[in-house]
């Protein structure tokens, strides 16, 4: 068996004020900034030209959506189309500092609720992972985490945390372009060099996050080239194919 690359994303926002986009406009290419501008698109809401770029490639993944960082009922419409089409819904939880286990409930409840979704996975956002909460996933029904970075777990395949899977992230586009501020180009080679890291230590998933506000961003935009890249060489599955395959489970 090859290595198979694992494609997610996260939802943390779907819209920004003006005065946020014009503090950041140099991230966008012109001609994006006037239709965002003038109302004609959303720079922010990416979900449409994701499910685009994927399906042209014959690929699915796996995006996390949150319901206390921007109202769940926004995305409502974008959620069912795409789990109609075969793309996995999972769960963005907020950690909070305090009633961090009540809210947690709280937002899964809200979730299932509002979508008509049960998240067979998590993943947190920041990436803050608290170990005291696999219990409570695991009592929720929900079957793997998909929070913790490859430098943590010191593993690019994903293992066991008291019966819940977790699969760690090998590469995140907030990092490459946010964090380290890499070209397009860098970014690139960097993404096929962990490839190829991960490939030389038998490893056989690579977990991809690149957040869905980001595809019309610079950085961002390379997703469609990766993704069509990556599709020829490789095999692209969804986190729960993923568990599927190390546990046989069967939803």
């Amino acid at each position: 068996m090859g290595l198979s690359i694992v494609l997610t994303h996260d939802v943390d926002s779907v819209r920004k004020p003006i005065s946020h986009v014009l503090r950041v406009w140099r991230r966008f290419r012109t001609v994006d900034l006037i239709k965002h501008l003038l109302h004609l698109t959303n720079l922010y809401n990416n979900i449409e030209d994701l499910m685009r770029i994927e399906d042209s490639c014959g690929v699915r993944s796996t995006i996390f959506f949150p319901v206390s960082l921007f109202p769940i009922e926004e995305v409502l419409d974008s959620v069912r189309i795409l789990q109609r089409g075969g793309w996995e819904i999972g769960l963005h939880v907020v950690i909070e500092p305090i009633q961090t286990v009540a809210l947690v409930r709280q937002q899964y409840d809200l979730f299932t609720f509002v979508t008509g979704v049960k998240p067979l996975g998590v993943r947190s956002h920041y990436l803050i992972f608290r170990r005291e909460l696999v219990p409570v996933y695991r009592e929720l029904g929900i079957v793997y985490d998909s929070t913790l970075r490859v430098e943590e777990s010191k593993s690019f395949d994903p293992f066991s945390l008291e019966d819940l899977i977790e699969l760690p992230i090998a590469v995140m586009d907030a990092d490459l372009f946010g964090r380290y501020r890499l070209s397009e180009e860098v970014a690139l080679r960097y993404i096929y060099r962990r490839i190829e890291e991960a490939k030389d230590v038998g490893a056989k998933y690579f977990t991809i996050l690149f957040h869905q506000e980001s595809l019309r961003m610079r950085g961002g935009r390379i997703y469609s080239r990766l993704v069509k890249e990556l599709s020829q060489r490789f095999s692209v599955v969804r986190c729960i194919d993923v568990v599927k395959e190390v546990r046989g489970y069967v939803k």
